[in-house]
């Protein structure tokens, strides 16, 4: 996970910003081998779920939304992914996105990634952040790539994938890495660099594909050493279906990182969550000092004493 002092001090747009990194008021976060895992607040999509949600969006009041983005900046996560999918919602999508976009920002300072189907509500939406931003908008079926990559190319923003394609999820590493040659050839042919170009290795729920993890987990080394691609997971996937899926997001987000997962789309209530980020960076040596972890143990002992502690009380055994 990222930390301020890695972030920088100064202001970065999009147009000084170098491949591998997003840009938001403080600075750059960058991420890929050789950086600490990025961690993206992924809660609006399921937030805008609530009909009482629904209701205060479609009045203009973005304040729930708002409030979700501190709470993941409180954990550390920079990067907070806007998503209106919610079928209510649809139909708003392009006057709403860029106006919580623009709220977002100027209220908490973070990094915006956005995600519609839509090439217009991304065009408006990534006209409203004024630094690099990610798009999560782009998957390997050709219409797709044809409709966003010259709006993404347009506007300077990396791309986070959904690897499906015309024939739906990917199941094996090599349908996986087909897949992903597919948008990574594409994307270079908009001027996107493939350092830009972040690969998703498929997070699928356990409960609904046993044992489907292990080849997420080789389709990440798969990534890397073939296209040489920074890789995400939609973490919050993991746990679905399960009790306390949380703490099952937990263990796969562990064991991704230590297969060198490079971004994680992730719940800020992850259990532990920064400390076992920083940990992780720590252990598998991009943070080979263990700064970010000595730096947030340094901030916890000063703001709140008690989340020192290894369990915090709500999991003590």
């Amino acid at each position: 996970m990222i930390d301020d002092a890695e972030a920088g001090a100064q202001p970065h747009g999009t147009a000084v910003c170098p491949p591998g990194a997003l840009s938001y008021p403080a600075g750059v976060l960058p991420f890929g081998p050789g950086h600490p895992v990025l961690c993206v607040n992924d809660q609006c999509g399921y937030l805008v779920e609530q009909p009482k949600i629904q209701a205060e969006l479609l009045v203009g009041d973005f304040s729930s939304i708002i409030a979700l983005a501190r709470r993941g900046m409180d954990q550390g996560l920079y990067v907070f992914n806007v998503q209106l999918m919610e079928a209510h919602l649809l139909p708003e999508q392009r006057r709403l996105m860029p106006r919580i976009v623009a709220a977002v920002f100027q209220a908490t300072g973070c990094c915006i990634a956005v995600d519609a189907r839509d090439p217009g509500t991304v065009d408006l939406s990534l006209d409203a952040y004024p630094f690099k931003a990610m798009c999560n908008s782009v998957n390997g079926e050709p219409e797709n790539l044809r409709a966003m990559l010259p709006v993404v190319a347009r506007h300077g923003a990396a791309i986070g994938t959904a690897l499906v394609y015309e024939g739906g999820v990917p199941k094996t590493v090599a349908e996986r890495l087909l897949v992903a040659r597919r948008i990574v050839h594409a994307a270079e042919a908009h001027g996107i660099p493939r350092q830009d170009v972040i690969i998703d290795a498929v997070c699928l729920p356990s409960a609904v594909a046993p044992g489907s993890m292990r080849v997420t987990l080789e389709t990440i080394k798969a990534l890397h050493e073939e296209l040489e691609v920074p890789v995400l997971l939609g973490i919050s996937n993991a746990g679905y279906m399960m009790p306390n899926p949380r703490m099952v997001d937990l263990a796969c987000f562990l064991a991704s990182v230590s297969w060198g997962l490079d971004v994680a789309m992730i719940d800020p209530s992850t259990p532990l969550l920064p400390w076992l980020s920083k940990a992780g960076d720590f252990l598998n040596g991009v943070d080979p000092v263990g700064k970010g972890y000595l730096d947030y143990y340094r901030k916890m002992r000063v703001a709140k004493p008690e989340g020192i502690c290894m369990m915090p009380p709500s999991l003590s055994i």
